[in-house]
């Protein structure tokens, strides 16, 4: 493929891009992608684009992650600043990370914004994953199984070669297992000195990108408070607007306010229904539910399966 002339058609200005403060458009990314699927046919380039990502692209927020002390702290870290490195992670993909019966579980948690790069995205994030475990770890992250909220596509055998495990599509949720053994072995690159310093410079980083991502702000406030979220009034009062205000910026966003409750809400129930030992009066309760009912009612909204059938669905 010419990238200079698929540079041209969506005005990117190739010499420009290696300027760290050029602005793509968000339409420009889309339409970019859109088009490179076309030309090249190759409806695995998602996969592709995350597994050979060099850590670098990362920046800062990838050598953080490498000086980290242990898995476990390098996944921590990389899902806190998960909307610093692109377009898609921490606003259309949330990926949530939890720890099941001896199993790591990175959670991928999808928009419904994506339209026809859905399935480019989802791949990337998974493929990125492998990819940046790999570069943190010195070795490939052990996987152990794979679960798909989508149908196999026509180049799942790319799957076997990638995750090298068990893999299921059309599952409730896209998540991706491995053996927990890994997560506080110590890393070979950990220096707690440049993991402060690049601390530091992600969460500098990650405020002044948040600043006009008010929906990621908004996000978070309900994310410490999730049993009880704050109300419009209380979260516009903590970022310092009117309910007005706030409401109107998420619209420019395309999110209404209990959509992100909804979210949040909806991400934590999930990750705790593939926990086979948490039951779900426990979960609704975690959730701030009063009682079954109201849970059942709600999560059946989410994802038109009761938490029953849905947890059913993930061990059946």
């Amino acid at each position: 493929m010419d990238s200079t002339q698929l540079a041209r058609r969506h005005r990117l200005d190739p010499a420009r891009l290696l300027d760290a403060d050029a602005v793509v458009s968000t339409e420009q990314h889309r339409a970019l992608l859109l088009d490179a699927l076309q030309l090249s046919g190759n409806g695995g380039l998602g996969l592709q684009l995350g597994i050979q990502r060099s850590l670098a692209t990362l920046d800062q927020l990838g050598y953080l992650m490498m000086s980290s002390r242990t898995l476990r702290e390098a996944s921590h870290a990389g899902l806190r600043y998960q909307n610093y490195p692109g377009r898609f992670s921490g606003r259309s993909l949330v990926t949530s990370f939890s720890e099941i019966e001896g199993q790591g579980c990175y959670q991928v948690q999808v928009r419904d914004d994506l339209g026809p790069l859905r399935l480019l995205a989802v791949e990337d994030v998974l493929g990125s994953i492998v990819a940046s475990c790999r570069w943190v770890l010195g070795r490939p992250l052990p996987v152990t199984r794979l679960r798909c909220d989508f149908p196999a596509p026509p180049h799942a055998e790319q799957y076997r070669t990638v995750f090298a495990c068990p893999i299921q599509f059309d599952a409730p949720a896209t998540q991706l297992f491995f053996d927990a053994a890994i997560l506080d072995q110590p890393l070979p690159h950990a220096s707690p000195q440049s993991a402060a310093l690049y601390a530091s410079l992600c969460e500098r980083r990650s405020i002044e990108l948040s600043r006009g991502d008010v929906a990621a702000r908004v996000s978070q406030l309900i994310v410490e408070h999730i049993a009880e979220p704050p109300d419009l009034a209380a979260a516009a009062n903590a970022l310092h607007c009117s309910p007005r205000t706030l409401s109107r910026k998420l619209l420019a966003q395309g999110w209404q306010y209990q959509q992100l409750v909804d979210q949040v809400r909806e991400i934590h129930a999930r990750r705790a229904l593939s926990d086979p030992n948490q039951s779900i009066t426990r979960i609704a309760q975690q959730l701030g539910y009063a009682d079954n009912s109201g849970f059942f009612r709600a999560f059946k909204k989410w994802t038109g399966l009761s938490p029953s059938a849905f947890r059913e669905r993930l061990f059946g």
